[in-house]
């Protein structure tokens, strides 16, 4: 960095401080004088509007248009003012316009009439200060004129610039008068007895100490600088002395040390090392040269930098020592901790580091050790902060002085806030164990302790966790409390968990005394171990009786085949549900659906039980009802039939009466009463397949079962005019019973029937529509047009006994059979909604079976 002059040092500041000062004052004066100037054309302006308005109407309304004109000429004297144009409303109307424009225009100094074309008038006009509009009335306040004052600011531009020229000048006036001041004084009074203090101390010896003292000067200052330096001169020179003593004694002091001494020759770069030094790193005396590379090449050089910059910042004055621990080769190739040491012992007149000596110590093994202390430390702090644990010392005066991370973030206070007073942690405590917190610490301080308990801290918010606490205790010499270490495992979950567990015990407890069911607990050998008294009820045996019983010698129909495989299903799927069997009791004989689910154990069953037997009978009279509504279908759709094979017999007789017959019309009416037989005979086929009880599940198709059904009721809905459109394209192979999906698809026809029979014979629409929903699933959609269902019971539809109908035509079980054959036998989806939709351009509102049967 160059130097600067003690002149330059002075007069910039001065110089800078005159410009500063006089830039302001011309800045003010500038704007004070536009300010002044302005008001002065402004108030010049206002006076012209005002005798101009007094004046011309009169010329005006006498046609004195030369008059007015010599009136603008002298009003245009005025430098501020541009151009005074007047639009006379009156004169314009000789010439039959709506205004005639007369005015000046101040054009380059000169004052000339105003002309509306002259693009350079119009420009001037563009560019000027300020703009007045005065509108002039007659007596009987009818507008005869217009004036339009414009004003010029080149007079006021003149004088502002004329105020910073003669501001600049001042100025640079001013600062070359103080410059030349300021240089004489500073001169005369300062650097003169500066040049003589500096003349003296370079006349000095080889070690850079003046020779003769520095002489003495009349400014009191100076006088005084003089003599603290010659004092400094003096010591400096008793110092260079005691310092050689000094170096001699260090020779035989640093001999006799383990630590390893270097002398740094900064001018060199040379550098002698001691035989200890030398030793250290496993080299003979004669090995090592004395040049600074062999101590900066043996450096790691991942420590180099950092070595170079302590030293660099050493010697600059950026740092008070040099110390610093860093890694070097050794001749083995193995790498030693060496602390280096090193300090400034001789500088030169302008204090210019010329020696440094250091030592240099071997700290390996304390390196390996604290490396060691280091690795173990972070071990169990890691343990402790990353453990779900609360880890917490506090020491005898009731200060928490170490907590570990996990109990921070649960209390939401910081180590430091913490520990910033004894006592704080109480906050944590519930109420009851604060009153008491203060005995706890004096038994404790005795060494007397609880070791393991139960309590609860609670967070900055209010947060509540239960721990179980574990208390030890370190003791001092007198066997009184040094400090206490509190370790608390979070148990606030198990608590939760066998607080529910012991409320669902409670709440399974009162299920099973007083479900209405039967519930049982039985062996994998289906032996009874527990059961309710509703089941006890339900079979008429007493407790013992039933103890010694299994559950499948209560079967009416044994089957030892059928038993063991239900076994196995529960065991290999965990649950048997909605399984119906009948049961011989101790003097009855009840129906039952019941469900079976190996409990968490695996070793224990639960059984539920429901006696359905009323419910089996509402069925089968359900069915009943079906199979009479069905019957009368069948007897519809055999009187076309019958009625064709009747006349066709009758014909061939007539015929064969008169002669008449061929062998032609015996082959085709033949044929066709063959046919209408054929017909008979499905219908009777599917009749029985319908009603006989076949069980058995086996792969069918959705399509062929619903053709099944339509053919049963169709008669039905077309003697009811019930308007039956199909869109069954697509279908799927399911796994199921043919008869329960008949039963299914009738109940829901049937249901759509009973609704469609009270709307008018042209509004009775029924579409039922497949559609594949991918590859495993089929939708199955029946549409009516019956008006839908009341929107507050459509969610009750599906339950059993739950009908709209009066009791003498339904039984409430139909659509609660459909949802049991579907949902339940056959795993489908079964949505009920009302729908309204446009048909025949018409709108209409029903009630929308919506089935999705999968292929499993």
């Amino acid at each position: 960095m160059r130097n600067k002059t003690l002149i330059f040092s002075f007069l910039f500041p001065f110089l800078i401080t005159i410009i500063a000062i006089m830039s302001i004052y011309t800045i003010y004066n500038y704007y004070e004088t536009k300010k002044r100037l302005v008001n002065d054309i402004n108030l010049r302006m206002n006076i012209v509007s005002a005798q101009l308005k007094d004046t011309l109407p009169h010329f005006i309304n006498s046609y004195a248009i030369n008059e007015y004109k010599k009136l603008i000429q002298n009003q245009m004297e005025d430098r501020n003012i541009l151009a005074i144009i007047v639009k006379d409303y009156n004169y314009g109307k000789i010439f039959g316009k709506e205004f005639i424009i007369n005015g000046k225009i101040r054009e380059f100094d000169e004052i000339k009439d105003f002309y509306e074309a002259n693009k350079e008038q119009k420009r001037l006009l563009k560019e000027n200060f300020s703009f007045t509009k005065i509108d002039l009335f007659d007596e009987f306040d009818i507008k005869i004129a217009e004036i339009e004052l414009y004003s010029s600011d080149k007079k006021l531009n003149n004088r502002l610039e004329e105020i910073i020229k003669k501001s600049l000048l001042e100025m640079l006036i001013l600062s070359l008068f103080i410059i030349v001041l300021v240089f004489l004084i500073i001169k005369s009074l300062i650097l003169r007895p500066i040049f003589d203090i500096v003349k003296a101390i370079q006349n000095n010896d080889e070690y850079g100490i003046p020779k003769e003292n520095i002489i003495q000067n009349n400014v009191k200052e100076f006088n005084e600088l003089s003599s603290k330096m010659n004092e400094m001169i003096s010591t400096i020179k008793n110092s260079r002395s005691k310092i050689d003593e000094i170096n001699n004694s260090m020779e035989l002091i640093l001999s006799s040390m383990n630590d390893g001494i270097w002398d740094w020759d900064l001018q060199t770069n040379k550098v002698s090392y001691s035989k200890q030094w030398k030793k250290i790193l496993g080299f003979e005396d004669d090995e090592i040269g004395n040049d600074l590379s062999e101590w900066e090449n043996r450096v790691d050089p991942k420590h180099l930098k950092n070595v170079c910059t302590e030293i660099t910042n050493y010697l600059e004055g950026k740092k008070d020592n040099y110390t610093n621990e860093h890694q070097v080769l050794c001749k083995d190739g193995t790498y030693k901790w060496i602390l280096d040491r090193g300090v400034i012992v001789q500088r030169d007149e302008f204090g210019k580091p010329l020696r440094m000596i250091g030592t240099h110590t071997d700290i390996t093994s304390l390196k390996d050790l604290e490396k060691q202390i280091i690795k173990e430390k972070d071990f169990i702090s890691n343990i402790i902060d990353n453990s779900s644990v609360i880890v917490a010392v506090v020491d005898n005066e009731g200060r928490m002085f170490k907590v570990n991370k996990f109990a921070q973030e649960f209390t939401g206070y910081t180590q430091e806030e913490i520990s910033s007073v004894p006592f704080f942690w109480v906050k944590f405590l519930p109420t009851y164990i604060q009153d008491r917190i203060g005995d706890i610490i004096d038994e404790a301080k005795k060494g007397n302790v609880k070791r393991y308990y139960k309590a609860s801290w609670f967070s900055k918010n209010s947060q509540e966790k239960i721990f179980e606490w574990s208390n030890t205790l370190v003791k001092k010499e007198d066997g009184s409390m040094d400090y206490l270490i509190a370790i608390g495992i979070d148990v606030t979950e198990k608590e939760i968990i066998q607080k529910k567990i012991l409320q669902q015990k409670e709440e399974l407890e009162l299920i099973f005394d007083y479900s209405k069911d039967g519930i049982a607990i039985l062996d994998l050998n289906t032996k009874f171990l527990n059961f309710n008294n509703s089941f006890l009820d339900m079979t008429g045996f007493s407790k013992d009786e039933l103890l010694e019983k299994s559950i499948f010698e209560l079967i009416a129909k044994q089957d030892n085949q059928k038993n063991k495989k239900i076994i196995e299903q529960i065991l290999e799927e965990g649950f048997i549900s909605n399984y119906e069997e009948t049961f011989a009791f101790k003097d009855k004989r009840v129906v039952t659906n019941l469900s079976i689910s190996l409990l968490p154990n695996k070793q224990n069953l639960l059984m539920i039980i429901k006696d359905v037997s009323s419910l089996k009978v509402l069925q089968e009279q359900a069915k009943l009802a079906s199979l009479g509504e069905m019957i009368g279908n069948i007897a519809h759709q055999w009187r076309q039939p019958l009625s064709y094979i009747s006349i066709s017999a009758s014909s061939l007789k007539v015929k064969s009466e008169f002669d008449m017959l061929t062998k032609e019309e015996i082959a085709e009416t033949s044929t066709a009463i063959v046919k209408q037989t054929e017909y008979l005979s499905n219908t009777i086929d599917n009749f029985r397949d319908f009603i006989k009880e076949d069980k058995t599940y086996a792969n069918i198709s959705i399509k062929e079962v619903l053709d099944n059904s339509l053919n049963l009721v169709y008669a039905s809905l077309k003697n009811n005019f019930i308007n039956l459109t199909l869109e069954l394209d697509d279908d799927l192979i399911i796994l199921g019973n043919k008869n329960e999906l008949t039963e299914a698809f009738l109940n829901i026809i049937s249901n759509s029937k009973d609704a469609l029979k009270e709307k008018k014979e042209e509004d009775r629409f029924l579409f039922i529509k497949s559609k594949k929903l991918d590859e495993n699933r089929l939708e199955l959609k029946f549409l009516d047009s019956g008006g839908g269902i009341d929107e507050s019971i459509i969610s009750k539809v599906l339950e059993p006994y739950f009908t709209t109908k009066h009791k003498s035509q339904g039984t409430g079980l139909g659509l609660a059979i459909v949802d049991k054959i579907v949902r339940e036998r056959h795993k489908g989806v079964i949505e009920i909604y009302n729908e309204e939709f446009i048909h025949n351009q018409k709108q209409y509102k029903g009630v929308c079976f919506n089935i999705v049967f999968e292929k499993k």
